[in-house]
């Protein structure tokens, strides 16, 4: 699906997507995929009624509302990584949810893990969202974000706590209808867990996304992110990077956008 005002470029590994504005194919898009992102797509067939649009936006507001801005920033930025993420790769399936189990708390954990259709693999996500520093170009911004969440999956691997993917496979009854795939996902990540001694990070697939809040007239190119790929090429903590890069003119439009819905729901 082609998303007015949505420009997504790919080479190799890298994935940018240019937003130039919250056009009306966008805000349908966050209206469709709302609830399934929020609860799991399995979890609102079984409660339609329960996890409606309305509904959901009322919990996710709630739970905005009461944080910082830098949590805002990220809480936005998670959220159009799981709008956009779908049309960047489609042979990759959501094994994740948006909500924290925690009452108005945070997601904790990984933001997003994917299952890769084609090969049968698991990929684990971290999304670092924020505006770049003003003396500083939209590459160089982009560049501390990607650190920053290569950083942050790296430091998940390296705890050693289980919970994560205990988290994680709770998350697969949410979102996977079949009871048959589901089980066969929740092996997968059994076996990725740190209570599996054969298990080694450097055999886990990553996807590091970065979420800028930048103005599109100052806008990312592909090309940019090849300074991070160079500075990470020898370090071979993970089996397979992919890296994709979203920027948008800032945050506040789509939490806006998100409360107008619910008062006018």
């Amino acid at each position: 699906m082609k998303i007015d005002g949505v420009h997504i470029s790919q080479d190799g590994n890298k994935t940018l997507c240019l937003i130039e504005g919250l056009s009306d194919e966008l805000k349908e898009k966050i209206r469709k995929d709302l609830s399934a992102i929020v609860h799991g797509s399995n979890e609102v067939l079984d409660l339609p009624k329960y996890h409606t649009y309305k509904n959901t936006l009322t919990l996710f507001l709630e739970r905005y509302s009461t944080k910082s801005e830098k949590t805002q920033k990220g809480m936005i930025g998670e959220l159009l990584s799981h709008i956009l993420m779908p049309e960047f790769f489609k042979d990759l399936t959501s094994l994740s949810v948006l909500k924290n189990k925690e009452e108005k708390s945070i997601k904790k954990g990984f933001d997003i893990i994917y299952f890769n259709n084609s090969n049968n693999s698991i990929w684990y996500s971290e999304v670092k969202s924020g505006h770049k520093n003003t003396k500083k170009s939209a590459a160089e911004g982009n560049k501390i974000l990607l650190n920053r969440s290569y950083k942050g999956i790296n430091k998940m691997f390296l705890s050693g706590r289980d919970s994560l993917w205990q988290s994680a496979i709770i998350d697969v009854v949410l979102t996977i209808g079949s009871k048959k795939k589901a089980k066969s996902l929740k092996k997968l990540l059994s076996a990725d867990s740190p209570l599996n001694k054969t298990a080694s990070d450097k055999d886990k697939n990553v996807i590091l996304i970065s979420v800028l809040y930048e103005n599109p007239m100052n806008a990312l190119k592909i090309k940019d992110f090849d300074s991070f790929i160079e500075a990470i090429k020898d370090k071979k903590d993970f089996k397979n990077i992919l890296i994709c890069s979203i920027q948008k003119n800032t945050f506040e439009k789509v939490a806006k956008f998100l409360e107008s819905e619910a008062k006018n729901g």
